[in-house]
């Protein structure tokens, strides 16, 4: 394995331990918000008013920041019907082939949620609720959730052109 591949492996495990805690940070929050949400309305008849707004945006928060560890821990639903079949260069050809149309597919959407994000942000866009939350915040984080899956993906693409085969959670306990 080449020591290109290797630092940038090293270096996106950091950065989805790092997405992860927030990820996990967030479910924490959004579990107590709607706690204190059940509670104020169950025995003192009062709102929080603002719970399923900022529910949503901690879930979009835990979603989009989860995306790049799960790739890395191989936790997305693959069908390989054809892939499992394969061997040798064959099967190195198709998995550098998907991870190829991966990244087509998600430099796509990033750069739509960053446009999406920085039109929200120059408008002044906020949301219809109490709370009028500037939607380039959620919008961004979004944003930023694809940009880490798409260098995620760069690094595994880096590691099947290396010959370390298509599992990135072997790059995760073995090798680093």
């Amino acid at each position: 394995m080449t020591p290109f591949a290797l630092a940038l492996a090293a270096a996106m495990r950091r950065l989805c331990a790092a997405a992860m805690a927030v990820a996990g940070l967030a479910a924490v929050l959004m579990m107590a918000l709607v706690t204190v949400e059940v509670l104020g309305r169950s025995f003192f008849n009062v709102s929080t008013l603002i719970a399923d707004e900022m529910g949503s945006y901690l879930l979009v928060t835990l979603t989009f920041l989860g995306l790049a560890p799960t790739l890395r821990d191989g936790g997305f639903i693959r069908i390989d019907v054809y892939r499992a079949r394969a061997r040798g260069r064959v099967r190195a050809v198709l998995d550098a082939c998907i991870v190829v149309l991966a990244i087509g597919y998600t430099a796509t959407l990033d750069w739509y949620l960053w446009g999406l994000a920085a039109n929200s942000y120059r408008l002044g866009t906020t949301s219809i609720q109490v709370a009028r939350t500037p939607l380039w915040i959620p919008q961004g984080i979004m944003a930023v959730g694809a940009t880490l899956l798409l260098a995620e993906l760069l690094a595994h693409l880096a590691l099947v052109l290396a010959g370390s085969g298509a599992e990135p959670a072997a790059t995760t306990r073995t090798e680093l």
